[in-house]
Formats: C-alpha cells, sequence, structure tokens
C-alpha cells in the first residue's frame, strides 16, 4: 500500500468508524501525544507529517507509526 492509499483509507475510515476502530485510534493517538516528535498546532507526527486525526485510523496497523510506537 502506498502512502496515498493509507492517507485515503486512513479517513474514510474516520469518517464512520466502528466502535474497534474508535477505541484502537484512541489508543494510537494517546501514544503520539506522549511521544517526543508529535507536534500540537496542527496536531502531527514530527517524522512523517501525517496528521494524526487521520493516521490514527491508519489501515497498516501498528507499522504505520514511523518509531513503531503502536501497539496495535
Amino acid at each position: 500500500m502506498n502512502k496515498i492509499q493509507e492517507i485515503i483509507l486512513s479517513y474514510a475510515t474516520a469518517i464512520n468508524p466502528t466502535e474497534d476502530q474508535k477505541n484502537i485510534a484512541e489508543q494510537r493517538l494517546s501514544v503520539c501525544m506522549g511521544c517526543e516528535h508529535w507536534k500540537q498546532n496542527p496536531e502531527r507526527c514530527g517524522l512523517c507529517g501525517c496528521l494524526t486525526s487521520g493516521k490514527v485510523f491508519s489501515p497498516k496497523g501498528a507499522d504505520a507509526c514511523p518509531e513503531k510506537k503502536w501497539p496495535i
């Protein structure tokens, strides 16, 4: 999956997530907010540049985090 596909699928999921997807996104966002690379304005990853509002819904799973910090 290329980066464009990942972004499109992430935001498509963010529009209408299942309960499981919401829970996973909340866990991932919690990890992001505690990361030294997280930028607050706008909320984004300082390494890959992705906005965390969509990134946390990535279909790539834990591998979507450039630092491999996401547990799921």
